[in-house]
């Protein structure tokens, strides 16, 4: 492979300076026909899964790091974020995004979708520590995750499909991660109602159920990455097991995160008017001489004979 000359006098810098030692790396680069392969950043925004804690959750974001490592050659560092903003605010090359803020504003390149129990989506429901019954929750207070994606929309729409006041609720908790939420209601007995997938709501009593919600996605943020970086990362996420609370990868389903999406627009709902079925008489019917028609209507009548004088009858 042919190599370019490089436009600096060697002699015109210090020895042993940083300059010089930076000048003779990028000769021996040149040399070899190779260049510099930079790091890759993975970062992490999943508070629906419920690693249990914090260290957990870094913990699962390394062990891929070190996949992706190991498939691209390249030293890849990962970090877990508190917030969907933070995670932005970073510039990281990869991340794995919650299924809601995928769902909100769908940014990157969706490389793969997170299993958990077997699939990539998972049903949720409304549960209570007040009782069973919608009505049991007026103006006490609910629980919630807190992502920063559209959490109202999530819950007054796509939980409660756009039937319930914004105010039934008395007040709203937004807590950092599910977990949080869901012991809001279930231990610390501080809120009433929390939604949450149905697997989480553990001495809880189920109000109704309120469909399925998808798991984080693994996306590529950066567009400066090569196309066979790209895919070489693509492979080692889809492959990789791992322990803890995602159970694995598998190909891209975009279709769920969409579905998400057209839930968390408000639906105005109104009554449908609808025409009556015509009421079709037969020709025939009318033509139909009433049975009290056929009787015969007879008087009954004496009759009388006159003879006429002179015996003769007329």
């Amino acid at each position: 492979m042919a190599t370019k000359a490089l436009l600096v006098d060697p002699t015109a810098l210090p020895f042993g300076s940083a300059a010089s030692r930076g000048l003779a790396a990028l000769v021996a680069i040149a040399a070899l026909g190779g260049t510099a392969s930079a790091d890759i950043t993975i970062g992490i925004f999943a508070p629906s899964v419920e690693f249990g804690s914090a260290q957990a959750r870094l913990a699962y974001v390394q062990g891929l790091a070190k996949a992706v490592e190991s498939a691209t050659g390249q030293k890849t560092t990962a970090q877990s974020y508190a917030s969907i903003g933070a995670l932005r605010k970073d510039n990281v090359d990869f991340a794995i995004v919650d299924g809601q803020c995928l769902a909100a504003g769908m940014f990157g390149k969706l490389i793969a979708s997170a299993t958990i129990g077997g699939a990539t989506t998972r049903p949720w429901a409304l549960f209570s520590s007040a009782g069973e019954s919608m009505q049991s929750l007026k103006g006490k207070k609910l629980a919630f995750m807190a992502t920063g994606c559209n959490d109202a929309g999530f819950i007054d729409n796509a939980m409660l499909e756009s039937e319930v006041d914004p105010q039934f609720f008395a007040s709203r908790a937004g807590k950092p991660d599910l977990g949080a939420a869901v012991s809001e209601v279930a231990s610390y007995k501080t809120a009433q109602a929390v939604f949450a997938p149905t697997s989480s709501g553990k001495g809880l009593t189920k109000v109704f159920d309120t469909g399925s919600v998808p798991n984080p996605g693994f996306v590529q943020v950066s567009e400066k990455l090569d196309a066979t970086t790209s895919e070489r990362v693509a492979g080692a996420v889809q492959s990789f097991g791992g322990t803890g609370a995602i159970g694995g990868w598998t190909k891209p389903q975009r279709e769920i995160y969409t579905a998400l999406a057209a839930r968390l627009g408000k639906v105005t709902k109104t009554g449908i008017l609808a025409n009556p079925e015509p009421v079709r008489i037969d020709a025939r019917d009318v033509l139909i001489d009433p049975p009290s028609l056929k009787d015969s209507a007879l008087v009954d009548l004496h009759h009388h004979f006159i003879r006429p004088s002179g015996d003769r009858l007329e």
